[in-house]
């Protein structure tokens, strides 16, 4: 029998394990999705695509195909921020040596995690201001509810502390709702971002509360 993963959004959380296997569809209603690992072929053909994928986008020089039977991805070799890639909707935005961003887009919600050096200096509280700021430039911004959570991880983690800010905004031409997690990883300001339609946020669930709690693992471990 083959085990399976957990995965929220696009956060994979590999080794938890249960007592009895839960209902995919229950599960489905918190927003979390099971996954099965892939095939020995499945993953060859995956980490060919994601070759083409990184040489196709001008990457290739600033990323890492670490794909495994979990999934595809590609890890920046300066920051070791991990994008999951090799699926419709994934791919690549942005790649140097000082900053990379990747983009999911999983039917109506776009996900994106970006890390750019930090400025000498930088705080949480100094990033996740300039944050704010820069939200508020965007078209019809407003305020969502829990504008601003600070989020700090257990003692010996490794997690880093980070802040969540809860807004609205028109993104091309149509009104959204995001949720901007930030925080600093060893220099690097990590960003990631949730973007939905307004008409379809639903309450905080449990994909939030997995997001607030794997915030920066994407990044904690060399491979």
């Amino acid at each position: 029998m083959r085990s399976w993963i957990v995965a929220a959004g696009i956060l994979m959380i590999p080794g938890i394990a249960f007592a009895q296997q839960p209902s995919k569809n229950a599960l489905a209603s918190l927003g979390i999705k099971m996954v099965e690992p892939m095939t020995a072929k499945e993953l060859a053909d995956t980490k060919l695509r994601i070759d083409a994928e990184l040489v196709k986008s001008g990457a290739a020089a600033f990323f890492d195909n670490v794909s495994d039977a979990n999934g595809g991805k590609a890890r920046h070799r300066a920051s070791g921020l991990v994008c999951a890639l090799g699926k419709k909707g994934q791919r690549v935005l942005t790649a140097s040596v000082d900053q990379a961003s990747c983009e999911t887009k999983d039917g109506s919600t776009i996900y994106e995690r970006t890390v750019e050096k930090a400025p000498e200096g930088a705080t949480l509280e100094t990033v996740a201001a300039k944050a704010l700021a820069d939200a508020r430039r965007e078209p019809g911004y407003a305020a969502a509810t829990g504008v601003s959570i600070t989020g700090h991880p257990r003692p010996g983690s490794g997690l880093p502390d980070h802040q969540t800010l809860r807004f609205l905004s028109r993104i091309d031409g149509h009104e959204r709702v995001s949720r901007l997690q930030i925080g600093i990883v060893r220099g690097w300001v990590l960003t990631e971002r949730q973007e939905t339609p307004k008409t379809n946020a639903q309450p905080s669930g449990m994909g939030d509360v997995l997001a607030e709690a794997t915030f920066g693992t994407g990044m904690t471990t060399q491979q």
